[in-house]
């Protein structure tokens, strides 16, 4: 990176002495020179080009502002492209100023109401420990913080910044450097501040360099560690982890670090699987909140998740611990949520930078505080806003007592802080847990359950077409069952360079290394393509071989083989972004049919004691087993005073519970934290009779009745079979109110109800989801085509299958809109469950406002009646 970018600088800051001033640089200089016996520099020889176009524009430059607005055009790009690896394991994204001077003053802020004390004062120490371009301290020395009379010595002795990429840290120093010298009107002055190294591993054993390289740096990085730190700001890098170990792009262990989460947050979670809480962000809270001593103040942005992650409730615990105040603004902007739920989140305040949540948050240790405990203030940004409204809003606020209408926030049981769960909640029945599937009790509807199958190689073993998803596998076979005859033929052989030379037809993860180190092996059978269940209405093949997978979890005991008779209720897992939903299935379901999906089966599995051989060998002999407890049989019949109630009729019960809106509304935010409960409604029977009718309609979505479409030809006569097949562009709706769908450029098909949107399984509607998924792709790690035509028998099936869809969305949305509004004895007049019908109404009116007329005039009197009814007049006029 030094040879490469030292042309870049050079340019720029032509009579500025950088590198003479920077140890670091001066340093890697003279390694330079070193080395160049061994022609390091001929490997720049083809970017003279490049360089002499940095040379051209930089000529036109005659101010600082302009050469670091180029350098910082070339950071990002730079980054984007020849670094991306690191880009995505750094979380390396330019924060916006609004988001950096609010941060800055609210410190500053909290500083004197606190401690008495501002960010100018002289033994206030700085440090931003993932410095980045430099851009906090950058916008501190050039703001009204820092007075004329102190900023010479902030500059030397109390402002601090690190940073691990070099490119990096060369601009920050330049841009910190540069601000200060347009602050002080002075020469050029080096910034002793900023060290190169990785934050994390100062204060450990593990150092980033040998001190006889970097001399000048280490000396840097031992001062900083002595010098007492008040204040910590910045930006912490966001990475969670590679998706996938095959991204060969894992993060950096830092074990000490590691031991304060675990010892810390992970002991006060109550999650099962806790590995999100090393994400990065959450170390370097975790680094920051024991890095400033008896007091001092914290002020990051970060993703936001943790505010309201399941597992993150150990974090809110152990901040709610070690602060006396906490000050939260949540700027949402979560991509990764869908329907209206995406929309009211707004834009993201980073751009495409993150898909993820944003929050600025502010935490102060003092001992002195006035109050007891933490004082804990939380701010919403707000719904449905742009992304330059939620910046105007902290340019108009400047810091966090800006604000007004800050809700302050009381930490439940659970250390909930924001959508706490329903205390009611837990006196409800379980429909599973963690004991009953043990087998230590039976108080619970069902004994076994089960996240649903995942692969982590959907586009190797899912596919539309039968046989174009058992080659897929056969090649994906070849190549593991190579890289393991490698192994077994040569010892000496490492197992990274047998995966190396098989990964032609196979996308490798832990998981399957790990099989792979344990030579499990395994043979191709075309016999192993089953129709499973892969997203909400689509259904997929799917070549099921357990070795080749991430994880079957408990799939083997509910749908041991294609054929299996058995169904299943999968719902919302816990921690998924997706409002709570629920859909029966009759066949192996995928983990994200429904996100993060917990499968509850009516019957499980098990292998007679006798029985040889595995589940995949025809001979085992597999014993289906009632699922549903004898307990809950009991509890439901003693509950209910009748022993008439079946299993079934549980069965059936559940799922009308589960589909029922004042359920959902009712306990949204408790389905979103644990497994679901079961209230005992007052009428049984509703409830029972809608989980019948709704699981004949979505098991049966590929043969139920068809509603009534109109099919509309472009071209002149009649449309041939061809006209009707798909491509690889989705077909879309042509209107506002979403009655006409355009199949391709030949056919559309129109008269499609408004109630055909009404229905919402994983936060799309079934037509939605059909649309997304019934196009052809292509996956651009393998070349595989996913072609949804081979799923018909004639290409004109699409028309019918598409009018199946539109009619269990109908008459799905019916069955729930006429299910008891009262779900339990305490909530008889079920008036938050009104609220949420008369606001559905007040949608759907509103979604066909553009088409004029008599029914869309009645529709907005039929909402506002009944928003009256419930809010009183003022709530329906706005």
């Amino acid at each position: 990176q030094h040879i490469l970018t030292q042309p870049v600088f050079d340019a720029l800051f032509d009579g500025y002495d950088f590198a003479a001033g920077n140890p670091v640089a001066r340093a890697l200089d003279e390694l330079r020179r070193d080395f160049g016996e061994f022609g390091m520099e001929n490997e720049v020889r083809d970017l003279e080009g490049f360089y002499e176009s940095v040379r051209l524009r930089a000529r036109g430059l005659d101010n600082a502002e302009a050469r670091q607005s180029v350098l910082m055009e070339l950071y990002q790009k730079f980054f984007s492209t020849a670094l991306k690896k690191d880009t995505e394991r750094l979380g390396i994204v330019y924060t916006p100023t609004e988001v950096v001077d609010f941060i800055l003053h609210s410190a500053d802020d909290v500083l004197r109401n606190e401690f008495g004390r501002g960010l100018s004062d002289e033994g206030v120490h700085v440090l931003d420990p993932f410095t980045g371009t430099g851009i906090f301290i950058v916008r501190l020395l050039q703001s009204a913080l820092i007075s004329d009379a102190d900023v010479s010595r902030k500059f030397r002795e109390e402002l601090h910044a690190n940073e691990i990429v070099l490119l990096a840290y060369y601009i920050a120093a330049i841009h910190i450097e540069e601000a200060y010298r347009g602050r002080s009107k002075s020469d050029y002055e080096a910034y002793g501040g900023i060290v190169l190294t990785d934050t994390f591993n100062l204060h450990t054993h593990r150092t980033n360099f040998p001190k006889e390289w970097l001399p000048d740096n280490s000396r840097r990085a031992e001062r900083q560690q002595k010098l007492p730190i008040q204040v910590i700001v910045g930006n912490p890098p966001w990475s969670v982890g590679q998706a996938s170990s095959a991204d060969d792009n894992p993060n950096v262990a830092y074990p000490e670090l590691e031991s304060r989460v675990a010892e810390t947050y992970a002991v006060r979670s109550s999650a099962t699987l806790k590995n999100s809480l090393y994400d990065t962000y959450k170390m370097a809270i975790r680094w920051a909140s024991d890095r400033i001593g008896d007091k001092g103040v914290v002020a990051f942005v970060t993703n936001g998740s943790w505010i309201d992650g399941n597992v993150d409730s150990g974090v809110r615990a152990c901040l709610a611990e070690e602060f006396s105040s906490i000050w939260v603004v949540n700027l949402r902007g979560n991509a990764r949520t869908s329907g209206e739920r995406r929309r009211a989140e707004g834009d993201n305040i980073f751009n495409q930078g993150s898909r993820a949540p944003v929050a600025i948050s502010i935490f102060v240790r003092n001992p002195d505080a006035a109050h007891e405990g933490c004082r804990i203030l939380y701010r919403d940004i707000g719904n449905y806003l742009k992304r330059e409204e939620k910046l105007k809003a902290l340019r108009d606020w400047t810091s966090i007592h800006g604000i007004e209408n800050w809700q302050e926030i009381t930490p439940n049981q659970q250390h909930d802080w924001i959508n706490q769960r329903d205390e009611e909640f837990q006196n409800l029945y379980p429909v599973g847990s963690k004991e009953t599937k043990s087998g230590k009790t039976e108080e619970a509807v069902f004994q076994l359950f089960s996240s649903g199958y995942k692969t982590s190689r959907d586009a190797y073993l899912y596919n539309f077409s039968a046989s174009e998803c058992a080659e897929n596998a056969r090649l994906v076979t070849e190549d593991y069952m190579g890289a393991m005859r490698l192994l077994q033929e040569s010892p000496e052989q490492k197992l990274d360079d047998a995966i190396r030379l098989h990964q032609s037809h196979v996308r490798w993860d832990r998981e399957l290394k790990n099989n792979l180190h344990r030579a499990k092996g395994i043979e191709f059978s075309s016999k192993r393509v089953w129709r499973t269940h892969y997203r909400p209405f689509v259904r997929q093949n799917c070549y099921v071989d357990y070795v080749l997978v991430n994880n079957k979890y408990q799939q083997d005991r509910i749908f041991p083989s294609p054929d299996s008779e058995n169904l299943a209720i999968s719902v919302t897992g816990i921690g998924s972004t997706k409002p709570f939903s629920a859909l029966m299935v009759d066949a192996m379901p995928d983990l994200e049919l429904i996100s993060k999906g917990q499968c509850f089966p009516r019957y499980r599995f098990e292998q007679r004691a006798d029985a040889q051989g595995d589940l995949f060998n025809d001979s085992a002999e597999l014993v289906r087993i009632d699922n549903i407890t004898d307990h809950a049989l009991r509890t439901f019949r003693d509950r209910y005073g009748r022993n008439d109630i079946t299993k079934d009729d549980i069965f059936n019960y559940v799922y009308g519970i589960f589909n029922a809106p004042a359920y959902r509304v009712r306990f949204e935010n408790s389905l979103s934290k644990e497994l679901p409960r079961i209230p005992f409604a007052p009428d049984f029977d509703a409830f029972t009779e809608a989980g019948s009718r709704l699981a004949e309609l979505h098991i049966g979505f590929e043969s139920c009745e068809e509603w009534p479409l109109e099919i509309e030809f472009s071209g002149s006569g009649s449309p041939e079979p061809h006209h009707f097949r798909l491509t690889a562009k989705a077909m879309r709706f042509t209107d506002n109110s979403r009655s006409v769908l355009r199949i391709n450029e030949h056919v559309s098909l129109s008269e499609i109800p408004a109630a055909a949107h009404d229905y919402v399984v994983n936060g799309r509607t079934p037509l939605e989801w059909f649309i997304d998924r019934y196009r052809v792709t292509k996956d651009t790690h393998s070349g595989i085509v996913n072609d949804p035509n081979h799923w018909f028998n004639d290409p004109r099936d699409i028309t019918a299958a598409i009018a199946r869809i539109v009619y269990l969305s109908v008459m799905s949305s019916e069955i729930q809109v006429f299910m008891p509004e009262a779900i339990s004895d305490d909530d008889p007049d079920a008036t938050k469950t009104k609220a949420y019908f008369a606001t559905k109404h007040a949608e759907a009116a509103h979604a066909i406002a553009n088409s004029p007329g008599e029914a869309a005039d009645q529709a907005f009197v039929d909402a506002i009646s009944d928003l009256d009814s419930i809010n009183g007049e003022e709530a329906s006029e706005k």
